[in-house]
C-alpha cells in the first residue's frame, strides 16, 4: 500500500494597533520628514511619548502616550510526506520520506522608526545637577508642557527572511517471530541544515583566532603601564565576531547534521494474563526558524538625539530658552549631512563587538538527543483489574551548557573559609585604559566608521578600567559567553501503574513514580572548564503519587436502589469522582555561603531536630551568620548549591467532583456538576528562608500560589 500528501500551513501574526496608526508624526506637530522615514522603514504610528513619576495601568512607572510597533512575523511550512507498506507471511514492512521546509519573515517596521520621546523632572526641577532629592511627581508632565524633552531617539530595526530544510527517511519491520512474541526493528534518518538568512543578514559566531586592527595599539599601551599579575608578553587582542557569508565565512550559524535513530521493542506473553515489554529508542530535537532565531547585532541602529552637554546652559538641539522646542526639530542636520544613523551592516566585521558584549552560539553545535529505554511487566489480577511494573531510563546528551568565555582564571580567586576583601579590592580597582581612544588615532583616516562606533561606547573612551577585565582571555569584549552542547542528563524512574476498569459503577487508576535524576551540564565557578559533577535536578522530583476514582452511586433508574419514585427521582443517578495529588517537594538551591562544619554531613545536620515552620531546618548548624563575614567577591564556591535532604513543602491535595445528567426531552441532557477543588484546603508552604544573613533564617514566612478551597458549580445542556 502506497500513500504520500502535500501540506502547507501559514501563521501570521499581526499587531494591527489601529488607533496608534491613524496618525502620522506630522498630524500631530513632528516634522514631515519623521512620516519620510516611518513610512520608508514600515509604518507609521504616532510617536512615543512617555512621561516618568506616573504610574501606569500597564505596569512600570511611566505614563505612556502611543506605542511601540511590532513587526509583521510570518511563518510558514511545507511539508511532503509519502509512506509505503506490505505484508509478507510474518512481517509488516514500512517505509517513507518526510521532507520539510521550514520558513519565519519579520517584515520590518517594528520598534519606534516614528521616534521615541521621554520626559522626567530633569530640566524644570530646583537644581538642575539633580544633587537636591525633589518630588517627581507631575514633574515630567511640566517638561512635556513645555516640550522640553530629556531624550529621544529612533529606530531602524532589521527584518528578516529565515529557511531551513529538513529531510527524513525510516524503515520498519515488526516481525511476528512466534504466537506469543513480537518484534519492532526500525531506523529512521534525518538531515537538518542549519537555517540561512536569504540577505545573511546575521551574526553567527565568535572566532578566537582573527587579527584585531585595535590589537597593536592596545598591547603597546599595555606594554607601557601592565599590571603585575599579567606580564605584556601574555597580552593578547585577538578574537573577534563572524557573520553569516562575510569574508568567506559560513552563511550557517552552525553546521548540518545527519542524524542516526534507530528503535528497537519486543514483547512476549508469558501466558493468558502476563505480558512482557521492553523497547529502545534514540531521539534528536529539531531546531528550525520556527522555534530558534538568529541574532541580527549590526542590523538594527537606533539614533538618539543629546540634548546637552551643561544642564541646559547651550542646547545642541532646539533653543527652549528662546522659545524653541528639541520638538519641533528632534533630529537636526549633522555636519555630514544626515539625521539619522544607518545600520552599520557588517561593515565592522570582527571589530563590531568590541567594547560590548557578545553571547554565541558554537559553530560545532550538535542537536540535543535522547536515549530512551523502557522494561515492565503487566500483569491481569482479575477479568477489570490490571497492573504494571516498569523501568524506564532516560540519557540525554548533546545539551546546551552556557559558558563564560572570559573566566577570570582560578589562581585569581579566594579559596579559604575567611572573607577577602583584599583580593575583591585590588581585582576591581581601576588602572590604565590600554584600549582608549586615543591610543588609535590612525583609524581616523585608515577606518573612519570603526573610529566613530568606537568614539560611542563608554569601554573605549574612558581613561581606566578595572584591572580584572585585563586579565582575562578577549579583554577587548566586554562580556563573552556561548552555549556549549556537551552536557548530560539522565533519569531512572520505577513506576507502577494499578487499573481498575470501570465495573458495577466503580472505576479506579493509580500511579507511583520514584525517579533518580541529574545533569551534567551546571558550571560551579566561573573557570571550570567543565562542570565537574553530576548535581541533582528538580525535574523530575523523586516521588510523585496520583489516584483517580470515580463512584456511580447506586440509586436511580437502572441501578440497584430506588429505581423508581420520587426519591429515585432526587437521590438517582449521581455520580462521585475523587482525586488525590502527591508530590514530593523541590530541594533548595544554596547560596555560596561559609559554612565550618563537615561538608560530608551537611544533610544530616540540616536535618536534625523536629521541622515546624518556624524552623524547617536545623538553624544551629555552623553557618557564618555575620553578613560583614560573608564571602567578598571573587570567592570560589565553598558550599554545595545543591542540599537534596532539605526540601521546600510538596503537593498533597484532594479534589472531588459531582455530576449528574437529567434528560430533557430525546437528544437534550441537562449536565449539573459541582467541583470542590482543594477538598481539604490544604495550604502548601513556599520554600523556607535559607539565606544565613536574614533573622527569617530557616522560617517558612508565605504559602505559594497554589488555589484555597474553591467550589464551582456549572450547570449545561447537551444536545
Amino acid at each position: 500500500m502506497f500513500s504520500a500528501s502535500v501540506s502547507a500551513n501559514q501563521w501570521l501574526n499581526v499587531q494591527k494597533t489601529l488607533g496608534a496608526r491613524k496618525y502620522k508624526p506630522s498630524e500631530i506637530g513632528f516634522p514631515a520628514y519623521l512620516d519620510q522615514r516611518c513610512e520608508a522603514l514600515g509604518g507609521c504610528a504616532v510617536p512615543l511619548v512617555s512621561l516618568n513619576g506616573f504610574t501606569s495601568a500597564y505596569g512600570g512607572n511611566s505614563l505612556v502616550v502611543g506605542r511601540t510597533l511590532s513587526g509583521d512575523v510570518r511563518q510558514r511550512s511545507l511539508g511532503l510526506k509519502a509512506s509505503v507498506s506490505h505484508v509478507r507471511g510474518a512481517h509488516s514492512l514500512q517505509g517513507g520520506i518526510d521532507f520539510r521546509q521550514a520558513y519565519a519573515t519579520n517584515t520590518g517596521g517594528a520598534g519606534n522608526s516614528m521616534g521615541n520621546f521621554g520626559f522626567n523632572s530633569n530640566f524644570v526641577q530646583k537644581n538642575e545637577d539633580g544633587l537636591t532629592p525633589a518630588g517627581a511627581l507631575g514633574m515630567s508632565y511640566a517638561a512635556f508642557m513645555l516640550g522640553i524633552p530629556s531624550s529621544m531617539s529612533t529606530d531602524n530595526n532589521a527584518s528578516y527572511a529565515l529557511m531551513n530544510p529538513y529531510y527524513a527517511w525510516y524503515g520498519q519491520d515488526t516481525w511476528r517471530a512466534t504466537r506469543n512474541l513480537t518484534i519492532t526493528l526500525g531506523l529512521r534518518v534525518e538531515y537538518e541544515q542549519a537555517p540561512t538568512e536569504r540577505y545573511d543578514r546575521a551574526i553567527t559566531y565568535f572566532d578566537p583566532t582573527i587579527q584585531l586592527p585595535i590589537a597593536a595599539g592596545a598591547q603597546a599601551a599595555y606594554a607601557a603601564s601592565p599590571v603585575p599579575e599579567l606580564a605584556a608578553s601574555a597580552f593578547k587582542v585577538q578574537g573577534g565576531s563572524v557573520y553569516a557569508g562575510a569574508n568567506g565565512a559560513p552563511r550557517r550559524p552552525w553546521q548540518n547534521e545527519l542524524m542516526w535513530l534507530p528503535r528497537l521493542s519486543a514483547a512476549w506473553q508469558l501466558n493468558r494474563k502476563t505480558i512482557l515489554r521492553g523497547g529502545y529508542g534514540i531521539y534528536f530535537d529539531s531546531i528550525n526558524v520556527q522555534n530558534v532565531s538568529l541574532a541580527q547585532s549590526g542590523f538594527s541602529r537606533t539614533t538618539s538625539t543629546n540634548l546637552t552637554n551643561d544642564f541646559g546652559t547651550t542646547w545642541l538641539a532646539g533653543n527652549p530658552g528662546a522659545g524653541v522646542s528639541p520638538l519641533a526639530d528632534p533630529f537636526p542636520v549633522r555636519s555630514d549631512g544626515t539625521r539619522f544613523d544607518a545600520p552599520l551592516g557588517n561593515s565592522l566585521g570582527a571589530m563590531y563587538i568590541a567594547g560590548g558584549g557578545f553571547g554565541y552560539t558554537n559553530y560545532n553545535r550538535k542537536h540535543p538527543r535522547e536515549q530512551q529505554w523502557r522494561v515492565g511487566v503487566q500483569r491481569q489480577i482479575s477479568p477489570n483489574m490490571s497492573v504494571e511494573v516498569f523501568y524506564w531510563g532516560m540519557w540525554g546528551d548533546h545539551l546546551a551548557v552556557s559558558q563564560n568565555q572570559q573566566a577570570l582564571p582560578a589562581q585569581y580567586w579566594n579559596t579559604t573559609l575567611v572573607r577577602n576583601n583584599t583580593i575583591a579590592s585590588n581585582l576591581n580597582q581601576n588602572v590604565a585604559n590600554p584600549f582608549n581612544i586615543n591610543n588609535f588615532a590612525s583609524l581616523k583616516t585608515s577606518n573612519p566608521a570603526l573610529y566613530q562606533q568606537m568614539s560611542t561606547l563608554g569601554f573605549f573612551t574612558s581613561s581606566t578600567i578595572q584591572k580584572n577585565r585585563l586579565l582575562r582571555a578577549y579583554p577587548q569584549v566586554n562580556g563573552l559567553s556561548t552555549s556549549q552542547y556537551y552536557g548530560e542528563a539522565k533519569n531512572n524512574s520505577l513506576q507502577v501503574i494499578f487499573q481498575r476498569r470501570l465495573s458495577k459503577g466503580f472505576n479506579f487508576n493509580g500511579s507511583y513514580t520514584y525517579s533518580v535524576a541529574s545533569t551534567w551540564n551546571q558550571i560551579i565557578n566561573e573557570y571550570d572548564a567543565v562542570p565537574l559533577q553530576w548535581t541533582p535536578t528538580n525535574s523530575p522530583l523523586p516521588n510523585r503519587f496520583n489516584a483517580t476514582g470515580i463512584y456511580e452511586l447506586p440509586f436511580g433508574h437502572g441501578r440497584t436502589y430506588f429505581k423508581s419514585g420520587a426519591l429515585g427521582h432526587v437521590i438517582g443517578n449521581w455520580q462521585v469522582a475523587l482525586t488525590y495529588d502527591f508530590q514530593q517537594g523541590p530541594f533548595l538551591t544554596w547560596g555560596n555561603n561559609f559554612y565550618y562544619g563537615d561538608l560530608k554531613t551537611v544533610g544530616e545536620t540540616l536535618t536534625q531536630g523536629a521541622k515546624t515552620l518556624d524552623r524547617w531546618f536545623n538553624i544551629s548548624a555552623p553557618f557564618e551568620r555575620n553578613s560583614a563575614n560573608q564571602p567578598a567577591a571573587y570567592q570560589a564556591r565553598i558550599f554545595p548549591v545543591d542540599v537534596t535532604s532539605v526540601r521546600a513543602d510538596g503537593l498533597n491535595q484532594f479534589n472531588a467532583n459531582l455530576r449528574r445528567d437529567f434528560r430533557l426531552r430525546e437528544g437534550m441532557i441537562f449536565e449539573v456538576r459541582v467541583d470542590a477543588l482543594n477538598l481539604l484546603n490544604r495550604s502548601q508552604f513556599a520554600a523556607p528562608d535559607n539565606n544565613p544573613n536574614n533573622t527569617t533564617f530557616g522560617k517558612v514566612t508565605s504559602t505559594t500560589a497554589t488555589l484555597n478551597r474553591f467550589y464551582q458549580i456549572q450547570g449545561r445542556i447537551r444536545f
